[in-house]
């Protein structure tokens, strides 16, 4: 598909960047929610690492992550959705399954313009339920400190920040989550990730805008 070869010969420079800023940190453990099928699981493997634990919700999408990664003794994979509690969800798998969320599509302009381009007649191909657990659950007896996590998770990256409140308040450093210019998602506020996160002790620290100028990875440090 010729707009998401477009899309990943751009992200090739954006996750570039975005790593190469992370080296100064020396962060050793990494945690990447909506990690698809490793693309920026790829970019962190360059960096000094002991241990990256990787989250992603979508079945078909999960079969090929961990056959590219099951056989690294670093990488933790998990199979789940992740959201701010226990429940079962359904998860709307999109034409460019990196952009497939729990969150339901709104009808925008740029969302009808999205399903022109990639030539679709629905916001979503297919929905299946899925079920959700809170992050912190994940993390509740591990003693591990100074933590990088990245959200990328389609306008659901609140609901995540919710189920993870005891982790980024003891365990984490910096937080990269990205963020949309453009309403696609019912119940998505881009300034609400902005206004939890200050609440939680961290600051705005980095911003990195995708090429094509809609959307920014943001990175956020503990005060």
């Amino acid at each position: 598909m010729l707009f998401e070869k477009i899309i990943n010969f751009f992200d090739y420079f954006h996750q570039s960047r975005i790593i190469n800023y992370l080296e100064k940190f020396e962060i050793k453990y990494f945690i990447d929610v909506g990690s698809h099928k490793g693309e920026f699981l790829s970019y962190l493997l360059k960096l000094k690492h002991k241990k990256i634990y990787c989250f992603e919700a979508q079945k078909d999408i999960f079969k090929i992550l961990s056959r590219k990664y099951k056989k690294n003794k670093k990488i933790e994979l998990f199979n789940i959705g992740l959201a701010d509690k226990k429940a079962t969800k359904f998860f709307y798998i999109n034409k460019i399954s990196s952009s497939s969320t729990f969150s339901k599509s709104k009808n925008t302009f740029f969302s009808r313009f999205k399903k022109f381009v990639l030539n679709s007649d629905n916001f979503y191909e297919k929905k299946y339920q899925i079920k959700t657990k809170r992050l912190d659950s994940y993390f509740v007896n591990k003693k591990i400190d100074n933590m990088f996590l990245k959200i990328d998770v389609e306008g659901f990256e609140l609901n995540v920040l919710k189920g993870a409140k005891k982790l980024i308040s003891k365990q984490v450093k910096l937080i990269l989550v990205e963020k949309h210019f453009f309403q696609l998602y019912k119940d998505y506020t881009p300034d609400e990730v902005d206004i939890f996160l200050k609440k939680n002790n961290f600051r705005l620290l980095k911003k990195f805008t995708f090429p094509l100028l809609y959307f920014q990875d943001n990175i956020y440090i503990k005060k």
